[in-house]
């Protein structure tokens, strides 16, 4: 159900609750207002939550297959390597790599998602209001938080 937390016991989801209060029975109850937007939010957060799990789980498959397929490329080279000036006489006729073009696809997505990620962080730092750069601290890493 979790997935393995960095260097510790796998991460546990938790369940999904559901909350009846019993409100007045006017709809125009400011209370009953506040709490449907809050149960509201709290929906919208539970399927951000869905989606980053599942996100998380995609991205260890991705980095499973991205390991493999690192390891067989680095056993091609050292046996191509192995072979020297004999190659043409063992050649396979294996494709030089004919997903080549779809693996620099998917990093460039990665790498344009990442990117786009870090500068609305960074925009939202720099928006914010009564917040103090920690000395001490390159350009663009934080301190603790102080709340």
């Amino acid at each position: 159900m979790g997935s393995p937390g960095p260097g510790g016991p796998p991460l546990v989801q938790a369940p999904y609750t559901v909350l009846l209060l019993p409100l007045e029975t006017s709809r125009q109850d400011p209370g009953a207002q506040s709490f449907f937007l809050w149960l509201q939010k709290m929906q919208a957060l539970e399927r951000e939550q869905d989606a980053l799990w599942q996100g998380l789980e995609l991205l260890e498959h991705g980095q499973a297959w991205f390991a493999d397929h690192l390891r067989e490329s680095q056993r091609r080279q050292l046996h191509l390597g192995a072979l020297g000036e004999d190659f043409l006489m063992s050649f396979d006729s294996e494709a030089d790599s004919p997903q080549l073009t779809q693996i620099q696809t998917v990093n460039a997505c990665l790498q344009s998602l990442v990117q786009k990620e870090l500068s609305k962080q960074h925009e939202e730092v720099t928006q914010s209001k009564g917040e103090v750069a920690q000395p001490g601290c390159p350009q663009g890493q934080r301190g603790p938080t102080r709340v």
